[in-house]
This record gives structure tokens, sequence and C-alpha cells, in this order.
């Protein structure tokens, strides 16, 4: 079954592995296209915790932001519908003018394919089932997938729910193979909008 072959990453449920915000103008980023890959600016989200860590795997909030480790992986496997952006991250509580500057990496995901099966998932939405809140139970088209070759289906958000981030196992086996810090994987079969906040 093609969804065997999916799985979400998420932020390690950590409070000393912080989240990151904008620190400019998030411009034509989350609109599902390519953009001009130039330098971004983050900054630590708030709240952030005195033993805070750098690490491997941030979110921006639901956004990938990779350190080098995993940016050098995925940049030679030249993925479809990805661009690894580089970013400047600072810590805002940091007022030295000799502050710490980290150099990640924003994996802008424009890759999106409409492939949630409504019928059979479990899922939460407004009255008019417009829009989604939550997903209990996730559970793809397998018929629409298979439409798609693999290297176009490799990294990609549900266009029905594009906080939802599903990478093919080849390519969490290839981010496994450098034991970053910070994320963790879930079977799509596995997961659901809450289980970002389970230790």
């Amino acid at each position: 079954m093609l969804q065997d072959e999916y799985y979400i990453i998420e932020r390690e449920n950590n409070d000393n592995y912080p989240s990151f915000s904008w620190d400019q103008s998030r411009g034509d980023y989350g609109l599902g296209q390519p953009v001009e890959k130039e330098p971004i600016n983050l900054r630590l989200g708030e709240p952030i915790s005195p033993n805070f860590e750098w690490v491997d795997y941030h979110s921006l909030p639901t956004s990938p932001v990779v350190s080098k480790v995993i940016a050098d992986i995925l940049e030679p496997m030249d993925i479809y519908g990805i661009q690894l952006v580089p970013a400047k991250v600072r810590n805002p509580k940091d007022k030295s003018p000799f502050a710490e500057v980290k150099d990640y990496w924003f994996i802008h995901v424009w890759n999106r394919i409409a492939c949630l099966d409504k019928e059979n998932s479990e899922i939460r939405t407004n009255k008019a089932g417009t829009r989604i809140f939550a997903i209990d139970k996730l559970v793809l088209n397998e018929k629409t997938l298979n439409v798609f070759e693999l290297r176009k289906r490799l990294i990609f958000e549900l266009t029905e729910d594009t906080s939802v981030l599903l990478i093919h196992q080849t390519i969490k086996d290839a981010i496994e193979s450098v034991h970053p810090k910070g994320c963790r994987f879930f079977k799509a079969d596995d997961w659901r909008s809450d289980i970002v906040f389970e230790k």
C-alpha cells in the first residue's frame, strides 16, 4: 500500500528545542509556488527556554527549518517541489552587538497534492466542511497518489490541509542516516494532528 510508504515529520516535543518565527515579511512563502531563493531572516519563537538548544530540526511553526547536516543530505537529492532557502536565525533576547546568528535552511515546500481520502479519514471541520481543524485519522487516496510518478511525490503538503507535510520513506531514511537531533517521524497510519504534543 502506498500509504505505508509515507511519514509525517514533526519537531520533538522538547521545550529546549524552540520553534522559529519570521524576522521579516513572509512574502510569497506558503502560497504553494516556487520563490526567488533569497536568504531569509528568522528568530527564535516565544517562549524561549533559558536552556534552549540549537538542534538539527526546528519548525516555523509547521514548515521545517534544518541544520547544514540535514540540508547537505537533501541538496544533492534534487527533490521535486522543494527549495532549500538559506536562513539567518537570531535570539531576540540577546541584545549584544556581537549576538550570535546561526545559519539554517528553510525547506520551502511548494509541491501540494490533493490526496486526502475524506471518506475514510477522521477529520474535524467547520460547519460548512470547507476548513479542516484537525485530523484524527489520516487516510491517503492512493488512486490519486498513483497518478504521480514517485519523484513528484517524495515530499509534499496535503492541499486540503497544508500544515500536513508528507515525506516518502526514502527521504526519511536519508535524513535518519545522519542521526539528526530535534525531529521525529510518524507513519501516516499512526499520525494525528495532536500527536505533536506527545512526548
